[in-house]
């Protein structure tokens, strides 16, 4: 019988490349995110583009229609807008929600940011662009044909603007400008990785119906808005666009119009209506699919043999820290979800423990809640100066002058010169001046100017607190200006997202460790890991019951806010999972005196 030849092995395929750092890994992942995007916004594109090309009546010439070159072009255009969008998403791209203050220092950052000025022009740009080609190009419809209209029976000749035009402009921009302030104050531009995730297509299909709906809503929200404006401040609109028509060419523009607006134009309105929706439908599905790619948490470092130092290099990025969220996020799915990867870090065998991937990943968890514990300890304590420390006194060199050299010649038969030493001290009259020339810098530092620099908070406050002296309601708007407890307690709370998915590791890994540790390596830390949870739930927990004394200045609104409560759970579920799971074995476990009470409150399920 013959012997059946194996083929040969790939021996580049079967032996798994090493990754260098987590950011390559990062990187490679987001380009993987980068296709999906792409790929996923053409389909909706072509779809869109087809919808729009679609008639009642079904026959030869609606295939036509909606198979034809515009079809094409037009999915194309719509793709390009989706394009600019992510453009914008990655230019700000962050997991983090910004903090401020106040209310009032919130608006004036948001006014006064030349990145969102650029976000409104890039939307408003869009939008017109897609609407103008939607009822000219696929429409053909004459409203955008041209600027001017023949005044009927001028005597002079003159020229009118086209109040359709006009109108069409107008509801362009407050349309891009309405998406803006929603774009904003709703903080799209913040990718939320959330805890529970979907597959990617159910996410999609899921979000379709709620996307169409706001996009309908705000398209006759804007339409609404530009209705009333055109109603009320209709010559004033015209006059300006005449004004600014008249002086960039060299043609005479009536400054009222003859001929008036049709109100009645429900065919334009009916048409301007559909590419509004069109325009904020495909703002909508860009940033939505690109929440969904960006949002999804993708095992970075699995193709690669290296796997636990390089998520390690992960946890512990200083420099970018978009970069340690996918790390900390990628290790809350591990944790959780990948039984496989768990066994696979604690069958690793060392030689001494701290060098086990299980510790330093243990220890980059416990540097995490470290630090939320610090910053509650600063808002009580304030920060703690820094010891100064005492240099080292430097051993001084004396030059002698004065010193006998024996010489080898004959002293007695040479004639011996007379050689004076004087004290030259010219070496030192300068020292101190070229030392102080030395520290002036080339160029003396400029005043930093900002945009809206007379835009300042202080002056805003006086204003509105001048309002209310002059109205004799004093504190009626204290909740616009004031600095508030709530704000506050954001901001120290700012990167709660890496406190849960660092609890949530701890917590999992370990409860699972009594089944999956062989060697029992998490057994050694369960004391100081039980610690250092409840040492960081009575911090959160003293800190919203008993606020520290600076916060008696800051107006208290009697709320506590969302990102404090999801801290709480977390280290309540983490402490519940190692109770539970350890329930025979809680009387061996170490617990620091000051948490007994809170302890006995988890063993008794009272918590």
């Amino acid at each position: 019988m013959p012997l059946k030849s194996t083929p040969p092995v790939d021996l580049k395929k079967s032996i798994p490349r090493t990754c260098q750092t987590y950011t390559k890994a990062y990187r490679n992942v987001t380009r993987l995110k980068f296709k999906r995007y792409n790929v996923t916004l053409g389909l909706f594109c072509v779809v869109l583009a087809i919808l729009t090309r679609l008639e009642l009546s079904l026959n030869y010439s609606t295939y036509i229609n909606v198979l034809s070159f515009k079809t094409v072009l037009f999915s194309f255009l719509l793709f390009a807008v989706g394009s600019i969008i992510s453009v914008l998403r990655n230019l700000k791209f962050t997991v983090w929600e910004p903090t401020y203050s106040s209310n009032i220092a919130e608006f004036l950052s948001v006014c006064t940011c030349t990145d969102n000025l650029f976000v409104l022009i890039v939307h408003v740009s869009t939008s017109l662009v897609i609407i103008c080609s939607y009822l000219s190009w696929i429409m053909d419809e004459k409203y955008t044909s041209s600027f001017l209209l023949k005044a009927p029976e001028h005597y002079l000749g003159a020229r009118q603007l086209n109040q359709e035009k006009i109108f069409v402009y107008l509801y362009g921009v407050i349309l891009g400008l309405n998406y803006t302030v929603g774009y904003l104050s709703n903080r799209t531009f913040v990718v939320k990785i959330n805890n529970v995730q979907q597959p990617f297509h159910y996410e999609i299909k899921n979000s379709l119906a709620i996307v169409l709906f706001r996009s309908v809503l705000k398209a006759l929200w804007s339409f609404a808005y530009t209705f009333g404006l055109f109603i009320f401040c209709n010559g004033s609109i015209y006059y300006f666009v005449a004004r600014i028509f008249g002086s960039y060419y060299s043609k005479r523009v009536l400054d009222s119009p003859i001929v008036g607006f049709r109100w009645s134009n429900i065919h334009l309105f009916l048409r301007l209506f559909v590419a509004g929706i069109l325009t904020i439908t495909t703002f909508n599905l860009a940033n939505r699919i690109y929440d969904v790619a960006y949002s999804y948490t993708l095992p970075y470092t699995d193709p690669y043999a290296n796997q636990f130092e390089c998520l390690l290099q992960g946890l512990s990025e200083k420099e970018n820290d978009n970069i340690k969220a996918a790390a900390f996020s990628e290790l809350a799915l591990l944790s959780t979800k990948r039984p496989d990867k768990r066994k696979e870090l604690f069958n690793i065998v060392v030689n001494e423990l701290q060098e086990s991937y299980w510790y330093k990943i243990m220890t980059q968890c416990l540097l995490v809640m470290e630090d939320l514990c610090t910053k509650i300890d600063i808002e009580y304590n304030g920060v703690r100066p820094a010891v100064a420390l005492t240099p080292a006194a430097k051993s001084i060199k004396q030059n002698i002058s004065n010193r006998l050299k024996f010489s080898n010649e004959p002293v007695c038969t040479t004639a011996q010169k007379k050689q004076i030493y004087h004290d030259d001290r010219t070496s030192s009259v300068f020292s101190e001046a070229s030392e102080l020339a030395e520290d002036i810098p080339g160029r003396l530092p400029q005043p930093k100017m900002e945009p809206f620099i007379w835009l300042q908070k202080s002056i805003v406050v006086d204003m509105i607190k001048s309002l209310e002296f002059r109205f004799g309601s004093i504190g009626a708007l204290e909740p616009l200006y004031a600095d508030t407890v709530l704000r506050r307690m954001q901001t120290v709370f700012d990167r709660y997202q890496l406190v849960i998915w660092a609890v949530q590791s701890l917590g999992s890994l370990t409860a699972v460790s009594l089944k999956e540790d062989s060697f029992g390596f998490v057994q050694n830390d369960i004391d100081g890991i039980l610690n250092s949870l409840l040492r960081c739930l009575v911090d959160v927990e003293r800190y919203v019951k008993d606020s520290p004394i600076a916060y008696k200045k800051l107006l208290d609104q009697k709320m506590v806010p969302g990102e404090v409560e999801a801290v709480i759970l977390a280290l309540k579920e983490a402490i519940y999972q190692v109770t539970t799971t350890f329930n025979k074995y809680t009387d061996n476990f170490k617990v620091d005196s000051k948490y007994d009470h809170k302890w006995q409150d988890f063993l008794n399920f009272q918590e």
